[in-house]
C-alpha cells in the first residue's frame, strides 16, 4: 500500500517538499512510516544518530538487504 501524498522517488519534509539526498530524515519519521520502533531500526540498520541523510538511509538499507539476502542464501545451502 502506498501513500498517495508521498512521491515514489523521495521523502517529504513537513512542508510537503521532497527531500534531497543530503537532507536529513528523522528516524522517528521512518518509525512512524514503517511501524517499527526507532531502537529496532537503529539496531537493524546499524545506525547511531536520530536522523540521517537520504543517501545514508539508502546505503544502510542496501547493506541490510544484501546482508540479509546473503545470510538467507547460506542457511538454504
Amino acid at each position: 500500500m502506498t501513500n498517495a501524498n508521498a512521491p515514489e522517488s523521495g521523502w517529504l519534509d513537513e512542508n510537503g517538499n521532497v527531500l534531497g539526498d543530503d537532507q536529513k530524515v528523522p528516524l522517528s519519521s521512518l518509525s512512524e512510516l514503517t511501524g517499527f520502533p526507532v531502537e529496532f531500526i537503529k539496531k537493524e540498520l546499524l545506525l547511531k544518530g536520530e536522523e540521517l541523510s537520504m543517501s545514508d538511509l539508502r546505503s544502510s538499507m542496501m547493506n541490510y538487504l544484501e546482508t540479509t539476502a546473503l545470510s538467507e542464501e547460506n542457511t538454504d545451502a
